[in-house]
């Protein structure tokens, strides 16, 4: 049963705090989805959930694999396209660890070594479930389904077309076994059937998924709750539903903040209104002390308007 939780994940974006205590729990057939205005720190979200960059405050606990695959598919020199969906599936990475495992359980002693065995099939389990055994078999079926062409996998991912470069981007998400998988935009650049393939797959995941996304039919038709991020209040707050459950409960909690505040506005200008007469009262009073106090009373006079003047502070 692999989950992500996070709490109280507090964070800063170049020097500046965007995450205020975010609390998330994301289960097996968990599909969040992350909203939020410009600059709220969804990405930076993400980069926290994924351990590639560390909260300032909080904790976050990862059960499984857990993939982040950013919005801007980045080009690595001289790599070629497995390559990049190698790296990006997770399989490059848990191979090297399985490896190096390898590598340190031949090289002990002899009768060997518990904790290097025990390395060894953690690191093994790791890569067979990211689907290492048959990633290129996998790989090559994915681009000839999505128009890429199997023959592109031993291309330098530098010669792409922008165009070509949006479908590997897919593909990596449709190759992706990951238990919990976070993704940055990923319906940015696709046509209507890329589109539909990714819904199949997200609708069809077993595991757990946090999204970004500016498409809000995207989500309509996905996910099963919203994680919103608020700059302005400084908040986050959790909606069980999907996205027009979120919607509904959003303007409901709206409705009650405005009725709130026109309740709080009322009795802030009866509080105002009252505030000034007082002291308008007690200036009045003040004023009438000094005319009015016999010029032989200096102690009286004096007790008198510094009365009144108290009441007016």
């Amino acid at each position: 049963m692999s989950t992500l939780v996070a709490r109280g994940v507090t964070a800063s974006y170049g020097g500046s705090p965007v995450l205020h205590g975010v609390d998330l729990t994301v289960g097996p057939g968990s599909k969040v989805g992350l909203v939020g205005p410009n600059g709220a720190g969804k990405t930076t979200l993400l980069r926290v959930l994924a351990g590639e960059l560390p909260p300032d405050v909080g904790t976050i606990a990862r059960t499984g694999t857990v993939g982040h695959l950013p919005q801007e598919p980045d080009r690595g020199p001289g790599e070629t396209l497995l390559a990049y969906l190698g790296r990006r599936t997770g399989v490059t990475a848990a191979d090297e660890a399985l490896q190096a495992t390898a590598s340190a359980l031949a090289g002990d002693h002899p009768g060997g070594d518990a904790a290097a065995a025990t390395a060894y099939d953690d690191a093994l389990q790791r890569w067979l479930g990211l689907g290492g055994g048959d990633l290129e078999t996998r790989a090559e079926q994915a681009c000839v389904d999505l128009g890429l062409g199997g023959e592109l996998l031993h291309v330098e991912t530098a010669g792409l077309s922008g165009g070509q470069l949006a479908r590997a981007s897919l593909a990596a998400v449709l190759l992706s076994r990951y238990d919990v998988l976070l993704l940055d935009e990923p319906t940015n650049d696709l046509d209507l059937d890329g589109l539909r393939r990714l819904e199949e797959f997200v609708s069809g995941l077993r595991g757990g998924l946090v999204v970004v996304s500016h498409d809000r039919e995207f989500l309509a038709r996905t996910i099963t709750g919203v994680l919103e991020l608020d700059p302005y209040n400084k908040k986050s707050r959790e909606y069980a539903g999907g996205w027009d459950a979120y919607l509904a409960e959003r303007e409901l909690a709206r409705r009650h903040a405005r009725e709130e505040y026109d309740e709080f506005a009322d009795r802030r200008g009866e509080l105002q209104g009252r505030v000034q007469s007082t002291r308008e009262m007690s200036v009045r009073g003040a004023l009438r002390a000094k005319r009015r106090a016999p010029d032989g009373d200096k102690l009286g006079r004096s007790a008198r308007i510094e009365g009144a003047t108290s009441a007016a502070s």
